[in-house]
């Protein structure tokens, strides 16, 4: 009965990760609520999952507002043109829908749509690469913010491995997710309550060797790898 009641055995300790995950995306969710923060946000999000991971034994909350800190001027930034660049690739789509529904009608010939198709779907691998690592390379390096675009875009297209390996990870627990909303509403609310943590979690574990995570390691690198 006794180990039942130790904190320091695997069950406690899971619950313990778990509250941490829970407690972290209710930190980064209500830090994004003025968009604007969403940058500086999604990086302090990343940069606790690589605390996580390097078992540091400071508390969630401190991590969390650390990064947050420190990457806000820049993540605003980061903000406005993941926004400005999500928003015009969405009603690119929207534009190609429309088109290609009323193609019959306008007259507009197939290798036109195709070729628009394939720019959309271009520009949304583009996007999907940048998406993917820059906010874990801006939580874990110090850089000039062109840098770090510009090393974000590379990486995707370097490591496609992990890019392929993040992506399909990511998309899964969205579907998993997509199903409990359509199937197992009583209990969506704890897939999306560790969502968040979650994938942050997992790409960072993707990108551990890439990024130098490394358990008790504590300091960070200052400059990306080449």
């Amino acid at each position: 009965m006794g180990e039942l009641f130790n904190t320091d055995n695997s069950f406690w300790q899971a619950v313990g990760k778990a509250g941490d995950l829970i407690l972290l995306t209710l930190l980064a969710v209500f830090a994004s609520l003025p968009l604007v923060t969403l940058g500086a946000s999604l990086s302090a999000l990343y940069y606790t999952a690589f605390k996580i991971l390097e078992d540091d034994n400071q508390s969630t909350v401190r991590n969390f507002f650390h990064s947050f800190r420190q990457n806000l001027v820049q993540g605003m930034v980061i903000s406005i043109i993941v926004l400005v660049l999500g928003g015009l690739l969405f009603f690119d789509v929207r534009f190609m829908l429309i088109l290609t529904a009323g193609s019959a009608a306008s007259g507009l010939s197939m290798p036109l749509l195709c070729a628009g198709w394939v720019i959309c779907v271009f520009l949304g691998i583009l996007f999907l690469f940048l998406v993917l690592y820059l906010f874990p390379l801006q939580a874990r390096f110090f850089n000039p913010l062109s840098v770090t675009l510009k090393n974000a875009l590379a990486a995707g297209i370097r490591y496609l491995p992990k890019t392929l390996q993040m992506a399909v990870g990511d998309g899964a627990f969205l579907i998993f997710i997509w199903l409990c909303f359509e199937n197992l509403v009583q209990i969506v609310i704890i897939p999306l309550l560790l969502a968040p943590s979650l994938l942050a979690l997992y790409n960072a574990w993707v990108l551990r060797d890439l990024l130098g995570l490394t358990p008790g390691k504590r300091d960070l690198p200052v400059e990306d790898p080449d």
